[in-house]
């Protein structure tokens, strides 16, 4: 490699990239199953910024903002709102739809995250609506998901380390390859 003076921020660049796209990737999938959204959903909620060859530093950003409800395939039933949650249907009790989305009806010392079936992460809004005591259901914040998932972060975290090293590898025998003569 010392032959080759351009060669070392090439390999850099080009493993940190090739590293950051599969963790992006194993990223919203690990989303899509925890919040039951489509995955191709959660990936355009995902930036990824790229090394290049003075700056070698890649990372993903997970979007901050909620997701709407209405990715999350409500439909109406009986009992209120049906919407999916990790493969299968979890219903909303005393939900119902109104022109701008989905409302909850409010009872006093009931607490809304805890008694709806669903995750604190997907969250209620909790300023009411005109007089009424009534609150809007929205969809769920993918950076609390991915920040409440310690265990499965780590795991991520670990294979894109290991994948790291083998990319750089990779790169270094492609490079050599391509500039010493067989």
């Amino acid at each position: 490699m010392r032959d080759i003076p351009k060669a070392l921020p090439r390999v850099m660049s080009r493993g940190l990239n090739r590293t950051a796209t599969s963790a992006r990737t194993q990223v919203s999938r690990f989303l899509s199953k925890r919040t039951g959204l489509k995955v191709k959903d959660v990936r355009s909620r995902l930036s990824l910024q790229k090394a290049s060859y003075s700056n070698w530093r890649s990372a993903i950003g997970v979007s901050r903002k909620r997701v709407s409800l209405s990715l999350l395939g409500p439909k109406r039933t009986t009992r209120g709102l049906s919407v999916k949650h990790r493969g299968k249907r979890v219903t909303i009790r005393s939900a119902f739809p109104a022109l701008k989305g989905w409302f909850i009806r409010q009872e006093e010392g009931v607490d809304w995250p805890g008694t709806i079936g669903v995750e604190a992460a997907w969250g209620i809004e909790s300023k009411q609506v005109g007089r009424l005591p009534i609150s809007r259901i929205k969809g769920p914040i993918l950076s609390w998901v991915y920040e409440g998932a310690k265990d499965d972060v780590n795991r991520i975290q670990a294979e894109s380390a290991k994948r790291l090293a083998k990319n750089i590898h990779d790169q270094v025998n492609l490079i050599l390859k391509r500039k010493l003569p067989a």
